[in-house]
C-alpha cells in the first residue's frame, strides 16, 4: 500500500512540475499602447499578462497590473499567422483595435480569438482592416 502511494505522489508531482513549466511558457506581458477590445470587452492601454486559463485551455485570460482579471476570450489554439514570439496580433478599423490573437513562444504556439459582432460591425462601417502587430516580452 505504501509503495502505491508513493508512486501516486510521485506521479502527481512530475504532472505539477510539468505543467507548471508548460504555463510559464504560456504567458504574454506587455504594454499595449492603445484602447483595444477582446470579447466585447473594452480595455484601456495599459500593461496586461496574457495568459491561458488553468481550467479552459482554449480560453485566453487578460490580467492588468493589479492581477485582477479583466476579460476572457475563447479561441482556437494553435499557429497564428505569421506572428513572432511574445507578440499580440489586433485587427484595427478606423480607430478601433480587435485582439485577434497572441503568439506565445513560438509562432506554432498561439491563440486565434475569432471576430465579434462588434468587430465586424467595425468592419462593414470602416471597410479597411489593417493588422496591428505589438511585440512584448
Amino acid at each position: 500500500m505504501n509503495r502505491i502511494a508513493a508512486i501516486a505522489l510521485f506521479v502527481i508531482a512530475t504532472l505539477m512540475t510539468a505543467s507548471s513549466a508548460t504555463a510559464q511558457s504560456h504567458v504574454v506581458e506587455g504594454n499595449v499602447p492603445f484602447n483595444f477590445t477582446v470579447n466585447n470587452t473594452s480595455l484601456p492601454a495599459g500593461n496586461y499578462t496574457f495568459s491561458f486559463d488553468s481550467l479552459f485551455p482554449d480560453m485566453l485570460v487578460v490580467r492588468d497590473r493589479t492581477e485582477s482579471v479583466k476579460a476572457r476570450g475563447l479561441g482556437e489554439r494553435g499557429p497564428v499567422g505569421s506572428g513572432k514570439p511574445g507578440t499580440l496580433i489586433f485587427h484595427r478599423y478606423g480607430g478601433q483595435y480587435f485582439l485577434s490573437g497572441v503568439c506565445f513562444n513560438s509562432p506554432s504556439n498561439g491563440i486565434f480569438l475569432p471576430a465579434t459582432k462588434s468587430e465586424r460591425r467595425a468592419g462593414k462601417v470602416s471597410q479597411k482592416e489593417e493588422l496591428a502587430y505589438v511585440a512584448v516580452h
